[in-house]
């Protein structure tokens, strides 16, 4: 079975819509989300004049057959992660004033207000987003995958850290054993390509083919979105134990010179 993967959409429809036509394309048999549909943050994006959530959310509750929430999403329904990797939120975190939750984040998780603009969700994309949950456990014939936004303990790409070691991932490998998950998928870093992680090593790879195998192995793949990184989707292939990255070559967009 043939598994379109797509991440990291940000608004971004032109893109999305291409996203959905190109795994159509290459006989995907079915599309899955791995989160941050909405979330267009100044000025790391390029595509001000065409962002549209609600039809981006529109299209992936159409295409989609498993789709998870990403820190984005989150903070576009003000909604709190179930965890992040030991942080506490207050409950009343959205109703403190952006200085005091700049404080208390100390710089460990992410604010957004500073460069993120409103999404003018509607009432349909706020329901679908409320809906959405962090993880999902895929099932095939001979294994199960875990899809989520990104890794355990932080599920959700909540936090300012980012995975680089695989010595990052004990907890995230112990969640897709408890699951039964031999794959697990992500987004949520923009990898040009795929970053592969086992729980002996890591490494990146560009915008091509790789053999999976039988061993736990972790993967965070490209963004849709048209920013600052090379963007693509994913092919899954559950019966050959591959996976694919697939670039959109879309131009890539500059930061400002006073970035």
């Amino acid at each position: 079975m043939k598994i379109g993967v797509i991440s990291d959409i940000h608004e971004d429809v032109v893109r999305l819509e291409e996203s959905l036509n190109l795994l159509e394309s290459l006989g995907a048999d079915e599309v899955i989300c791995l989160g941050d549909i909405v979330g267009y943050s100044v000025p790391f994006y390029g595509y001000l004049a065409t962002r549209d959530a609600n039809r981006c959310l529109d299209l992936v509750q159409r295409h989609c057959s498993e789709v998870v929430i990403g820190n984005h999403d989150l903070f576009a329904i003000r909604k709190l992660p179930s965890h992040a990797a030991g942080f506490s939120y207050p409950e009343d975190w959205y109703r403190r004033s952006f200085a005091e939750r700049k404080r208390l984040a100390d710089g460990k998780v992410f604010l957004y207000e500073d460069h993120e603009l409103p999404s003018l969700l509607n009432d349909n994309s706020l329901c679908y987003l409320h809906s959405l949950p962090e993880i999902i456990v895929k099932p095939f014939a001979t294994h199960n995958v875990l899809l989520s936004h990104y890794a355990d303990p932080d599920i959700t790409g909540s936090c300012t850290f980012e995975v680089s070691h695989h010595h990052h991932l004990a907890d995230h490998f112990a969640t897709m054993g408890r699951h039964q998950c031999l794959h697990g998928l992500s987004g949520n870093d923009h990898i040009p390509g795929m970053k592969i992680f086992t729980p002996g090593q890591v490494w990146q790879t560009g915008f091509e083919r790789h053999e999976l195998g039988h061993s736990p192995t972790w993967i965070t793949g490209p963004t849709v979105s048209r920013g600052t990184m090379a963007n693509g989707v994913m092919i899954y292939d559950s019966a050959a134990m591959t996976l694919s990255a697939v670039a959109l070559g879309t131009p890539l967009h500059h930061l400002p010179a006073s970035i």
